[in-house]
């Protein structure tokens, strides 16, 4: 059972893909924030308390708009974790040599999302991730995608060079509304390829004892913590706010309040105990979150309206 930390660290971000609650075209720009200092010393101060089994992952957005970017991976390096980073790829080369050379050995994976719609020449970034390849060391180095019925063809290429040079690469499944996308004819037998499909097949995870919350949380930004990413309208999984004195890891584990995991962590580190379950218990604890609903409705409701416009684009 694996340990980790996500923590985004902005929503700011140099793409626009359509399929992103981020976007320029869905969101509005004034409300895409960098953690603040307040926010990052409440961590790096929680960082201090805990063991250093866990694992920590700095996202975004893309983590590299966070202007103290570097001086946040130094801190957390010193403090003597692991990190991974989730990264789009399109700075230049020598903002990842810097990474590694910060980092070293305590960069665990640099996982880059490639949004084939966004790169303006696919053999540049491939020629990037060739560089990269050459200094990674002991890293590990992953390309990963959504998939679209539009990009196919070019993901399969891809997927075919990195295959050759030995860079793994990962498919990404398509989510609107916490739900994943059908797929239809070559897309949804290439897709079968990939172990994202493994982890659909198990995400009927209601009741099931989860141990997300002490072995994984989820930040926000502006501090705010959950249980996991499926968790933001679920008053069960928030777990308060990163700088407040009160914050604390879950003591115990809950069972799964969500009819369908489609947040990938807790069942790629084992988290859930598929032969452990507890539903009453689970059923009480939703009743408790519609006593919330409104609430979590009314504060995430661009969050919610952003959701809906994008899965009526994707329908059309």
């Amino acid at each position: 059972m694996k340990k980790s930390i996500d923590f985004l660290l902005t929503r700011k971000c140099n793409y626009r893909c359509p399929y992103c609650s981020q976007s320029k075209k869905f969101e509005n720009k004034d409300t895409l924030l960098n953690a603040d200092k307040n926010v990052i010393n409440a961590f790096l101060k929680f960082l201090s308390t805990i063991d250093k089994e866990y694992e920590i992952t700095l996202s975004g957005g893309e983590p590299l708009c966070h202007p103290d970017f570097f001086k946040i991976v130094r801190d957390i390096v010193n403090l003597g974790f692991k990190i991974s980073v989730v990264s789009n790829f399109s700075f230049p080369f020598e903002k990842y040599k810097l990474l590694k050379e910060i980092a070293g050995d305590n960069l665990s994976e640099l996982f880059i999302s490639l949004h084939i719609g966004q790169v303006d020449d696919i053999n540049l970034f491939l020629d990037k991730a060739l560089e990269f390849k050459k200094i990674k060391g002991n890293t590990n180095f992953t390309v990963g995608s959504v998939l679209s019925e539009e990009n196919l063809s070019e993901l399969k290429k891809v997927s075919a060079f990195l295959k050759e040079n030995n860079i793994k690469f990962e498919l990404q499944h398509l989510r609107i509304k916490n739900a994943f996308v059908e797929y239809q004819g070559e897309a949804k037998e290439f897709i079968k390829n990939f172990p994202i499909e493994k982890i659909r097949e198990k995400s009927d995870t209601y009741g099931k004892i989860c141990y997300a919350g002490i072995n994984f949380i989820f930040i926000y930004e502006t501090g705010e913590v959950y249980r996991c990413y499926s968790s933001r309208f679920n008053k069960i999984h928030s777990m308060g706010n990163i700088k407040d004195k009160n914050f604390k890891l879950y003591s115990a584990p809950v069972p799964c309040l969500n009819k369908k995991c489609t947040c990938p962590k807790p069942i790629i580190n084992n988290l859930i105990d598929f032969n452990s379950s507890d539903y009453f218990k689970a059923l009480c604890l939703s009743c408790y979150n519609g006593l919330y609903l409104p609430y979590y409705a009314v504060k995430n409701r661009e969050i919610l309206k952003t959701k809906l416009i994008q899965s009526l684009k994707f329908k059309k």
